[in-house]
């Protein structure tokens, strides 16, 4: 009988790992097909098919479209934030507004994939992220710049932040309209206007 239980809970233990590997398998292949593709231009049948699986076992592991599309999503955040936030987390105080968009800007160009899903997912999935979600991080790291720099004097790192934010995104867009846009370079030029006009007195 204990022989029996330690059999079933080896399958068990596998078949959530072969569901845990299929579902990563579905939303990779979501991610490429909706970059490419866009959301109107991709059916569950074709994502079943690139996936190598059947479209009942995608509408296992998601409801519907949208979902598969927020849970995709949802990846392509999880490798954002752990990316940047080690490039972060291992930087200077001093120095992490810099480092934040350095290393914002290289993920998203070094997986152009992720930002087209991000921008399908915004518009098509159904995806909602509150605006404070994106500013606040950025608005204290640079309060905790200024204040590892000594700078004094009034700051409001809201509206910087907000700034910072929407400069990254057009530098992103762009890149991704213009393979040929140098968007390295575009992202010294947000660091050069963070330390001139947010991280000094």
């Amino acid at each position: 009988m204990g022989q029996d239980f330690t059999k079933d809970k080896e399958q068990d233990r596998q078949s959530t790992f072969t569901q845990r590997a299929r579902r990563a398998q579905i939303i990779d292949v979501t991610i490429e097909l909706l970059a490419e593709h866009g959301f109107s231009g991709v059916s569950l049948s074709q994502i079943a098919d690139s996936a190598g699986v059947t479209k009942p076992t995608v509408l296992y592991h998601f409801t519907d479209k949208a979902t598969l599309v927020r849970g995709a999503y949802q990846h392509v955040l999880d490798a954002m934030v752990e990316s940047v936030g080690e490039a972060v987390a291992s930087a200077e105080v001093a120095e992490r507004p810099s480092v934040y968009v350095r290393s914002i800007v290289a993920h998203f160009i070094s997986h152009r994939s992720h930002s087209r899903l991000s921008v399908e997912a915004l518009i098509h999935g159904e995806v909602r992220t509150g605006s404070s979600a994106r500013w606040k991080p950025v608005a204290e790291l640079l309060r905790s710049a200024r204040e590892a720099r000594g700078v004094e004097g009034p700051s409001d790192s809201r509206t910087a932040a907000l700034i910072i934010g929407g400069a990254i995104d057009a530098v992103v867009g762009e890149a991704l309209e213009d393979p040929g846009y140098d968007a390295v370079a575009a992202s010294e030029e947000i660091v050069d206007l963070v330390e001139q006009r947010f991280l000094t007195d």
